[in-house]
């Protein structure tokens, strides 16, 4: 059931406005559709205002990492070679031995299914 103006506003501005579920709301007064309820409107506004505290501590991040850019800026580049190269050395090793194990474990598969002799009664 759609709200129309049936009267008319103090001083001719009325506007009227139709929403998504079909009401029509004017400004003479009050908007009655289940839209435009106040329980969703105030929580979009806490959304929003917790979307902007978010956001502002974004920023404060970000200036935080340029300040210690400058102050720390060599020392931090110093240390980040560091860990990599070691991390980087780490890996290779891991990768070597994972290597070393598969292949001990190709010779026994071979040793252990390959094999003629394998498991003959003599």
């Amino acid at each position: 059931m759609s709200h129309h103006c049936h009267q008319s506003c103090s001083g001719g501005n009325q506007s009227c406005s139709s929403h998504s579920c079909g009401e029509q709301c004017c400004s003479c007064h009050s908007c009655k559709c289940a839209c435009h309820n106040h329980d969703h409107h105030e929580k979009y506004s806490h959304e929003l205002l917790d979307l902007a505290d978010e956001a502002w501590m974004e920023v404060l991040k970000d200036k935080i990492k340029e300040e210690i850019k400058q102050l720390s800026g060599e020392h931090l580049t110093q240390m980040a070679k560091l860990v990599a190269t070691s991390n980087h050395a780490r890996w290779k090793e891991k990768m070597l031995e994972k290597k070393g194990i598969q292949d001990f474990e190709d010779h026994l598969h071979q040793l252990l299914f390959n094999s003629s002799q394998c498991c003959q009664k003599k």
